[in-house]
């Protein structure tokens, strides 16, 4: 087999599993101690330890066991795929892209530039021929 046959392979491997994945009872499994370590390292405000980092993370997957039935699988899919790439997973970020994707789609829905045009339709400009 191929080294390409054998990457589309794993991406179809792991699209596979966030989808299973979304389609859980709860959120995923995350070892959010990566991340928590990098945050009190970077930290600047005094009390910004790794503890805090942790209790943030424990509340948002709380918050995220408690409402995980009402995002879209999509939404999950994607956001899923998000924190786990490009650095340590976070539920804070996993909560914070379910959020916004909610957000962003309740806007769309609501926002009446956004929808199908009603009422009288402009009629198209004609041109004007120049006369000589």
């Amino acid at each position: 087999m191929s080294t390409f046959s054998v990457r589309i392979a794993l991406v179809a491997i792991s699209l596979g599993a966030q989808i299973a994945i979304a389609f859980a009872d709860g959120p995923p499994t995350l070892d959010v101690g990566p991340s928590c370590n990098a945050a009190a390292r970077g930290a600047i405000v005094i009390g910004r330890d790794k503890q805090a980092c942790m209790g943030d993370e424990n509340a948002a997957l709380d918050t995220l066991r408690k409402n995980w039935a009402k995002y879209i699988a999509a939404d999950k899919v994607q956001c899923i795929g998000n924190v786990r790439t490009g650095g340590p997973a976070s539920y804070v970020e996993l909560l914070s892209c379910l959020e916004i994707m909610r957000d962003a789609k309740a806007i769309r829905e609501s926002d009446p530039l956004d929808g199908p045009l009603t009422g009288p339709q402009p009629s198209p400009r004609r041109r004007h021929e120049r006369r000589s």
